[in-house]
């Protein structure tokens, strides 16, 4: 009966992980800290979890990401107690530890932003490890997390109070998921999640420092076509779910 159940649980992790675009999964290896693929396949400063049924090797899903999934029958609880534990606070800065995430940054470039990410499948825990450079602008607020297979998009632009970020997000299963699995990155990392809309063709929400009333997020969603591929006056139906990302309040810029 366990490993029947076992069977069961490791088909449901890896459809929650997998069910993307065909080539979206980690491949590889890719070099250039803290991106390299090191012990237990996972970039340096962060370990491979001790009581997993099964993990992957680890890899990128392009340039400036990594991502190591595996899964346990330890709660979410105990999964994040122990990144907290065995992190290495030499390299890496811990953002927050919540009820489903953890957020991190690399301390030699704080642009680089990172978690751990559970689902509860209901008989074990499914964990992913990954790390993104968000080419975040010097002075971005250290306390506002990345997002899970978030890839950026350009430049970030900034005025006087704020800024604009726009982000990939098309490795997620959707942009109503990529929102939903957000809004408890930033509950997790001390931010009230004012609004939230995860149905209809332009999911997002809106967020409130808890500890900086002032500083606010909006995120919104869209679904973009790629007019690059284009012949003659047809344009290619290819397109991929995109989120802008703004930050508003930020006193003292």
């Amino acid at each position: 009966m366990r490993s029947a159940l076992t069977v069961v649980g490791l088909s449901f992790a890896i459809a929650l992980a997998f069910v993307v675009v065909a080539d979206r999964g980690p491949t590889g290896s890719i070099g250039g800290a803290p991106f390299a693929n090191l012990h237990g396949g996972l970039p340096q400063g962060l370990e491979a979890y001790r009581n997993q049924v099964q993990g992957t090797r680890g890899g990128g899903l392009g340039e400036g990401t990594f991502e190591w999934s595996a899964e346990t029958p330890d709660p979410a609880a105990t999964v994040l107690a122990f990144y907290d534990q065995t992190i290495d606070r030499a390299l890496w800065d811990v953002i927050a530890v919540g009820e489903q995430t953890m957020s991190f940054s690399y301390r030699p470039n704080a642009r680089v932003r990172g978690g751990v990410r559970t689902v509860d499948t209901g008989r074990s825990t499914f964990l992913v490890v990954w790390v993104t450079d968000l080419s975040l602008p010097s002075g971005f607020p250290a306390t506002f997390p990345g997002g899970y297979r978030a890839r950026p998009i350009g430049a970030a632009r900034s005025d006087g109070t704020g800024y604009e970020l726009r982000w990939d997000i098309d490795g997620n299963l959707d942009s109503g998921r990529f929102i939903d699995d957000f809004a408890h990155v930033l509950t997790d990392a001390g931010w009230d999640v004012v609004t939230l809309t995860t149905t209809g063709a332009t999911p997002g929400l809106t967020c409130r420092s808890r500890s900086a009333p002032s500083l606010t997020c909006a995120v919104t969603t869209s679904y973009e076509l790629d007019t690059t591929k284009s012949t003659g006056i047809v344009y290619s139906v290819h397109g991929s779910y995109v989120a802008t990302v703004r930050l508003d309040g930020l006193s003292g810029r």
